[in-house]
C-alpha cells in the first residue's frame, strides 16, 4: 500500500514537471527591446488632384529602452527609435513645362511615392499580469512618436512608360518646428511571453496602430497643387527583450 502510494506520487509529480513550464526568472525588470514587422497603410489624398490611392509594401524595425516605474512590475516607460519606410501609388496629373495646368480631372499618370521616416517614440506600457511572476503578460501600451521625414524617391509613368524620376522632398503640411518633423500618437496591444530560470529573453508579438497629426505633400512645377496625404498605419510586430 506505502509502495503504491508513492507511485502515485511519483506519477503526479512527474505529470506536473512535464506539464507547466519552469517559473520565471524573478530578475525580470527593465531591459532592451528590438523588434521589427510589416505594416498597412490607410492613406487619404486630396480627391480634386488625385484618385485611386494604393498603399505600397511598408515595414517597420525599432530598438527600445524599457524602465520599470512601479513596484508591481505592470508598468514601463519606453524610450527609443524606429525606423520606418512605407508608401503609396496614386493617379494625378503631370504637365510639361510651359504647358497650361487644366484640371479637368482625368488623371492619366500614375504616381509611386516612397517614404523613409525616423521616429522618437515615447509609450507607457501597462502589463495585465506582474512580469516578474507570470510566464506570460498580456500587455497595452499608449505613446507619443517624433516623426522626421527622410528624403522620398517619386515615380511618375504613363501606360507602363516612364515619366519621370525625382526626389518627392515631402513637406508637413503643419509642421512642428520645422517643416519635415511632426507626430503620430499609436495604440497598441501585445502578449509578452516572459523570461524563465536564469534566462534574461523575453519574446512578445505586437499589434499597433498610429495616428498621424498632420497630411504631408510634395509640390513640383509638373505636378498638382495641394497633393495632400494623410495616412494611419497598422503593423504587427515579433521581437525580444533582453
Amino acid at each position: 500500500m506505502l509502495r503504491l502510494k508513492f507511485i502515485i506520487l511519483f506519477l503526479i509529480l512527474a505529470s506536473q514537471s512535464f506539464c507547466f513550464p519552469a517559473p520565471p526568472s524573478k530578475k525580470h525588470t527593465s531591459g532592451i527591446r528590438i523588434f521589427f514587422g510589416p505594416a498597412y497603410g490607410f492613406y487619404k489624398a486630396n480627391s480634386n488632384h488625385a484618385k485611386n490611392v494604393i498603399p505600397k509594401t511598408s515595414a517597420l524595425i525599432g530598438i527600445r529602452k524599457e524602465i520599470r516605474c512601479d513596484k508591481e512590475f505592470k508598468t514601463f516607460f519606453l524610450f527609443g527609435l524606429d525606423y520606418f519606410f512605407h508608401g503609396y501609388n496614386f493617379k494625378s496629373y503631370y504637365f510639361n513645362p510651359d504647358s497650361i495646368k487644366i484640371y479637368d480631372k482625368t488623371f492619366p499618370y500614375d504616381y509611386s511615392v516612397f517614404i523613409q521616416e525616423i521616429d522618437l517614440p515615447l509609450q507607457m506600457k501597462f502589463s495585465f499580469t506582474r512580469e516578474n511572476n507570470s510566464l506570460f503578460s498580456p500587455y497595452i501600451m499608449v505613446g507619443y512618436h517624433l516623426r522626421y521625414l527622410l528624403p522620398a524617391k517619386l515615380n511618375i509613368t504613363q501606360n507602363g512608360n516612364n515619366i519621370k524620376s525625382d526626389n518627392a522632398d515631402l513637406k508637413f503640411k503643419n509642421p512642428l518646428f520645422y517643416n519635415k518633423i511632426n507626430s503620430f500618437v499609436s495604440l497598441s496591444a501585445g502578449w509578452q511571453k516572459n523570461s524563465v530560470n536564469n534566462s534574461n529573453t523575453s519574446f512578445f508579438i505586437e499589434a499597433n496602430l498610429k495616428y498621424g497629426f498632420s497630411p504631408y505633400y510634395f509640390q513640383k512645377n509638373y505636378s498638382a497643387t495641394s497633393l495632400y496625404t494623410s495616412a494611419i498605419h497598422v503593423s504587427l510586430l515579433l521581437g525580444m527583450k533582453f
